[in-house]
């Protein structure tokens, strides 16, 4: 109530930026002891177009500190701590509900502004889950960087297995007919899989997999490797032994 009071009476304190020329949602972000002001910045910064016209108020404004130009919305939905991540992952996420609540956080966000990338680390795992369960389908059907999701996680050049493992236990999750989109193939027809152990080899591989899918599943597991990956079903099949006459129900 007081900063909502101070900003009532200060309105122009919303565009006033700091030193790294951040505007005050955007400072807000950073700091989980102030990260519950986010809504309420934003809320009066769309009265009076903080961060110009049409930027919600600031939420769609590229943060001047942040990594790879993300918006506000985006350094909100990834920005963690990985010494300790659940009060940093438990204020962010509590930012986005609100926000949600008061429609300035919306489903079509999820894909425009690529959070599920932003959010699939193991220190915004709360924040991931809180958005995939709003739109599960995104899993599937949303790139980044003319990728599919689940390739480009695996691209990515730091915490590629990490943020693999929080996809693929979610995927597999909401889309278990799918085998979690482990076979999900990118332009050039390369799948998920191949990719992932392409750039980590066998052990890192399965040990993967054997987090997300165990050696008794009732998944179809050695069906889609016949249909996508046959060159690699002796590697599977001395591991899922169990799965060797199950059948997609397709």
């Amino acid at each position: 109530d007081t900063v909502k009071e101070l900003i009532l009476g200060i309105p122009d304190a919303l565009s006033v930026k700091n030193e790294g020329d951040q505007l005050p949602v955007q400072s807000a972000v950073w700091h989980s002891d102030s990260t519950k002001y986010v809504p309420i910045l934003a809320k009066e910064g769309i009265k009076h177009e903080v961060g110009g016209r049409g930027m919600r108020g600031g939420l769609l404004a590229v943060d001047p500190i942040s990594h790879n130009g993300k918006n506000t919305l985006q350094v909100l939905a990834s920005s963690g701590i990985s010494s300790d991540p659940i009060p940093r992952d438990t204020a962010c996420l509590e930012a986005m509900k609100e926000l949600r609540k008061e429609n300035m956080l919306w489903k079509k966000d999820i894909k425009d502004h690529h959070l599920l990338y932003s959010s699939c680390y193991p220190g915004s795992k709360m924040r991931w889950e809180y958005l995939t369960e709003w739109d599960p389908d995104c899993l599937m059907i949303i790139t980044y960087e003319y990728l599919p999701i689940s390739h480009a996680i695996i691209k990515r050049e730091q915490g590629s297995i990490d943020a693999f493992t929080v996809y693929f236990q979610t995927a597999l999750k909401y889309h278990p007919q799918h085998l979690g989109f482990l076979f999900q193939k990118d332009g050039s027809g390369q799948t998920a899989f191949e990719r992932f152990h392409k750039k980590h080899g066998n052990d890192t591989t399965f040990n993967v997999i054997k987090q997300c899918i165990p050696t008794d599943t009732k998944l179809p597991i050695l069906h889609h490797v016949i249909k996508d990956a046959p060159q690699f079903m002796n590697d599977f099949s001395l591991r899922y032994i169990s799965a060797m006459y199950l059948r997609d129900a397709e």
